[in-house]
């Protein structure tokens, strides 16, 4: 599939099918988000796969999230896992774009194997690192549910590119 393809029809995806997630396709956005670029190539990250629907429903439960935590097959928390508190020259943290860029390959190449996801920041870290068991230093970033899209949400639209794009100066 073109980058550009996947780009265009790859949306926030917050029903699924129970159908369980293939593991050569998990496989495959684990393996994208594994090659997403971090600061430094410093990959500070840990995926936590979570399929047991018992633990998913907990999560949702204790960590006041949506109803797709549960829902979706496969639950991938985001985690990082050191020097949290790492910043750059221009001030900003590194764990929550690193999360931001890796997060992103991985629902592509979901979009790519003809899956459905969705970014969450919704929820409390705290409690999911509890019903985890996560070490203390590990944070938790983001979850992305995935599965495969019931088809009953519609991908909403755009803006156009004259409203989001300026050149040279705002």
């Amino acid at each position: 599939m073109e980058v550009m393809d996947a780009l265009k029809g790859r949306q926030s995806v917050k029903n699924y099918l129970s159908t369980p997630v293939e593991t050569e396709k998990l496989n495959r956005i684990l393996e994208a988000g594994r090659l997403a670029p971090s600061a430094y190539n410093h990959q500070y990250r840990r995926f936590i796969v979570v399929t047991d629907h018992a633990l998913k429903k907990e999560i949702r439960e204790k960590a006041g999230t949506q109803p797709m935590v549960e829902q979706a097959p496969v639950l991938i928390v985001y985690c990082a896992t050191e020097d949290i508190d790492f910043t750059m020259p221009n001030g900003e943290k590194t764990y929550p774009i690193d999360a931001g860029i890796c997060g992103g390959y991985m629902m592509l190449e979901a979009y790519d194997q003809g899956l459905g996801a969705c970014w969450l920041g919704v929820f409390d870290p705290e409690a999911v690192k509890e019903v985890l068991n996560l070490p203390e230093e590990v944070k938790v970033v983001t979850m992305i549910p995935i599965g495969y899209h019931d088809g009953t949400q519609e991908r909403k639209p755009r803006k156009p590119l004259e409203e989001t794009v300026s050149y040279n100066k705002y």
